[in-house]
């Protein structure tokens, strides 16, 4: 590619900043457009700064203003563009950074962004993805801005390209955790864009369909966010099914409540059936949005975490400088970290059994026998048992908070070098955790106490009750922070014009920045996985546990609409590649092996009398021998339906095939072509 087919900016060092800075920025607009020489200019990301006009030091003042001066002369060398404006009440500076549309299409050719092609006329199928070959540009589909290729999540990812690449490939060279650091900037977040915001949020609430809305979802947030909300959508149609089948077994039980061995006998093949057929259906499905969105060799892509930490070294694959940390050193810490989230484990469950202990073994005490003088004897053990799964729930939360905040700073301190390393290393740590602290007093009641009632109305209330608190904290918290913040800089604001000073409305970028952050999606996969359990361990525990799946899908149709809810309440999130769900599918994985074993435990000790039709089989050895054979038979079906469905589709197989043949020969083919239009 030539400087004449893209008019790029100068990148040297000597490129004078006025140059580059324009005007003032309209605090109004979605995405502020200037006609400059070079093309427009897309903003798409503020750094937020602290005003120098509050600091009193004249030193400190210098130091600061020369940090920034830098920044600028680095945002220059990149080729990116910036404006500065203040704050209504001159608190603080916004350093708004976009690019023109060239040197968009430049950082795209250099990093294969994959964009959008034009859906051809006639066509049936969903319009595909390939990476930016700016002599192509005309077979690519427009964004929301005329004449640009690139939606503003493409546009984000290659700001992010832009400021991060090395100097000697044009980038600037930054580290925006280096800035906080030193105090250069404050926050560093992407500009919501209205215009591509609201359809993306109405077509996922309204449509029961994933194909189109998915794509939107990706277009705007980014594959990482898209394959979150793909799996969401495909569990939720999976548990519709579910809950059908609970509601006819707990029908069933009404009119043979006597067969509860042959009820759970089937009910518990059934559920080893649909846990294989979900995750079948999903590795499937999740390898065709992978080849849709031009992400099956993502992870060769990935870059260094700018958290990451160590020694300078030569790199014995690539013969260059890279920065190196002893995995020995990484175990050291494991020992510790992992040490830590299973005292937290221990905690969790000495907690649970305690209330679980309290209502089963102690008998009558006087908290008891005061609801029974209140509520009467035939109301108490209903309201006792009520509040113990209040408690349970209150308790759940109250440890899943402590442990959120310690378990990230404890991986934080593991140093991993990538991305996709550190969450892995975090969701394993959460899952750990959090499968203990929701599971741990169900399991007491169904294995220990042997009390199936009193395990329905345990899973019942805990599981209401951490959907009800999950989805008002989820939602709740955010939309109050954002409420209260707006709402106390809007006093500021008067008090500030009281005192004769000429005041301007907010910007939306003031706004947008007392937004609360959205971290990542581990915390929503971890939500649905829980959710999964509580969905498939306890279906057993009769007359209410078949029911669990219709509770966690009438708290998904919500989930679908929360997400949307708080999406739009929170700060943008940085688009993030991916190819799948990652380390979540190994997770799901053993959840349908703890499935399976789980509920064939039940049915073997949780039940004194099993009873299979007219057969009663009474002995725990008895029993255990013929759940056994059960357990292997159906482990082993499983296992066979792993490996004879392939995980990738055929037609799925022959396009990866032929994607690799085009890459491989692309100048033999070009050379064909060209030969034979010379013959024509």
């Amino acid at each position: 590619m030539t400087d004449k087919q893209i008019p790029l900016l100068d990148m040297s060092d000597e490129l004078p900043l006025e140059k580059i800075k324009v005007g003032e920025v309209n605090p109004d607009q979605t995405n502020v457009l200037d006609d400059l020489e070079e093309g427009k200019i897309l903003f798409e990301y503020v750094m937020v700064c602290p005003s120098v006009d509050k600091l009193e030091d004249e030193e400190e003042i210098n130091k600061l203003n020369e940090r920034r001066e830098k920044l600028k002369t680095k945002l220059a060398q990149g080729g990116l563009v910036f404006k500065e404006t203040q704050s209504v009440l001159k608190e603080t500076n916004f350093l708004h950074i976009g690019a023109t549309i060239e040197r968009y299409e430049e950082c795209a050719s250099d990093v294969g962004l994959e964009v959008k092609l034009k859906t051809q006329e006639g066509q049936t199928t969903r319009a595909t993805y390939e990476e930016f070959v700016f002599e192509n540009k005309d077979q690519y589909a427009e964004s929301s801005i005329p004449g640009c290729v690139f939606n503003s999540c493409g546009r984000q990812k290659l700001i992010m390209e832009i400021l991060e690449a090395p100097k000697a490939k044009g980038g600037c060279e930054l580290s925006i955790l280096k800035l906080k650091r030193k105090d250069v900037i404050t926050d560093f977040f992407g500009l919501h864009n209205k215009e591509e915001l609201e359809p993306t949020l109405l077509s996922w609430t309204k449509s029961f369909g994933f194909k189109d809305p998915i794509d939107n979802l990706r277009d705007y947030f980014g594959e990482k966010i898209g394959f979150y909300f793909a799996f969401l959508k495909i569990y939720f149609y999976f548990l519709g099914i579910l809950s059908v089948i609970g509601i006819l077994f707990t029908i069933l039980e009404k009119y043979l409540p006597n067969d509860h061995g042959a009820l759970g006998l089937v009910n518990t093949i059934i559920i080893s059936i649909w846990i294989t057929v979900f995750i079948e259906y999903w590795k499937r499905t999740s390898v065709r949005i992978s080849l849709h969105w031009d992400m099956l060799d993502f992870e060769e892509d990935e870059s260094v975490r700018p958290e990451f930490q160590g020694n300078t070294r030569i790199s014995p694959i690539t013969n260059k400088n890279e920065l190196y940390y002893s995995p020995k050193e990484r175990k050291k810490k494991y020992i510790l970290t992992f040490g830590f989230t299973v005292l937290m484990m221990c905690a969790a469950a000495g907690a649970s059994i305690g209330i679980t202990y309290e209502k089963l073994f102690r008998g009558k005490t006087e908290f008891k026998e005061y609801i029974i003088k209140k509520y009467g004897r035939n109301n108490a053990p209903f309201l006792y048992t009520l509040w113990t799964g209040i408690a349970l729930g209150a308790i759940i939360f109250i440890l899943n908070a402590i442990f959120k905040k310690a378990g990230h700073k404890l991986t934080e301190w593991e140093n991993h070098k990538y991305d996709s390393d550190f969450e892995n290393s975090l969701v394993v740590k959460y899952f750990m955790f959090q499968s203990v602290n929701n599971y741990i007093a169900i399991f007491c009641s169904a294995f220990v106490a042997k009390d199936m009632n009193y395990v329905a109305a345990q899973l019942m209330t805990i599981l209401i009750t951490k959907q009800i608190i999950g989805n008002v904290m989820e939602v709740g918290i955010p939309y109050l922070k954002k409420k209260i913040a707006v709402k106390m800089a809007k006093r500021k604001r008067k008090k500030y014009k009281l005192l004769g000073n000429k005041v301007e409305k907010f910007q939306r970028v003031e706004k947008e920045a007392k937004f609360a952050p959205y971290d990542s999606t581990v915390e929503d996969y971890l939500e649905m996985f829980i959710q999964l359990g509580f969905a498939t361990f306890f279906v057993m525990a009769y007359p209410w546990g078949p029911l669990a799946p219709l509770l966690a899908f009438v708290n998904n149709w919500f989930e679908i609409r929360t997400d949307a809810i708080k999406l739009r309440s929170m700060k943008r999130p940085e688009p993030r590649g991916a190819d799948g769900i990652g380390q979540w599918l190994e997770i799901l994985k053993f959840v349908s092996v703890a499935v399976i074993l789980n509920n064939i435990l039940m049915m073997a000790f949780s039940y004194e009398v099993f009873m299979l039709g007219n057969t009663k089989i009474e002995s725990y050895t008895s029993k255990l021998l013929f759940l056994v054979i059960l357990e292997h038979s159906i482990l082993f079906v499983k296992f066979i339906v792993h490996q004879v469905v392939p995980d990738i589709p055929h037609d799925i197989k022959i396009e990866i095939e032929r994607k690799k043949y085009l890459r491989m020969h692309k100048d033999d083919i070009e050379k064909e072509e060209s030969e034979s239009s010379e013959l024509d």
